[in-house]
């Protein structure tokens, strides 16, 4: 991710704060932690001074993805997500694996159509590694998400507070 990626990032935050919908604000507050991270990460160049440092972005993304579908859920019906840990961990991969592609489909259609680095259809071979990785690292932190989530469950804790 280089410094030319801010315009589509800050396209996506002024999209994300139009939505009408509130948010908890333990989400909130993580996702502020992950956007100065990420915006370290980038005036910092710290995604090319640590080549790892992308990965740990990538499970907390993950993991504050999987909380916002536990969070969309207890707000949609009223209650915890209820059933097996298996099927818990199946239904939040599944939106994890969603949301995870869709960014990665985001970060390609950028690099070729915005900032041109590639032809359209070039350099995947390049990518397809870097890819799957990052969603694996996502699906990684939605599976710890997914086990803290079932553990809070299990011990009848009240969810994090909401603002309304």
């Amino acid at each position: 991710m280089k410094r030319d990626k801010i315009l589509p990032n800050i396209f996506l935050l002024y999209h994300m704060y139009i939505t009408p919908m509130s948010i908890s604000k333990p989400l909130l507050g993580l996702l502020l932690i992950i956007l100065v991270a990420h915006y370290a990460g980038i005036f910092g160049e710290l995604y090319w001074t640590f080549p790892w440092y992308d990965g740990p972005m990538h499970v907390v993304g993950g993991a504050w993805v999987a909380l916002l579908f536990f969070y969309l859920l207890e707000r949609q019906t009223g209650h915890a997500v209820g059933g097996s840990f298996l099927s818990i961990i199946m239904r939040t991969l599944g939106f994890v694996v969603l949301v995870g592609v869709l960014w990665e489909f985001y970060e390609y259609i950028g690099d070729v159509l915005i900032l041109h680095k590639y032809p359209w259809g070039g350099a995947l071979s390049g990518q397809a590694f870097d890819t799957l990785k990052d969603l694996f690292n996502d699906l990684l932190g939605a599976f710890f998400a997914s086990l803290w989530y079932r553990l809070r469950a299990k011990r009848n804790l009240p969810p994090p507070a909401t603002s309304q």
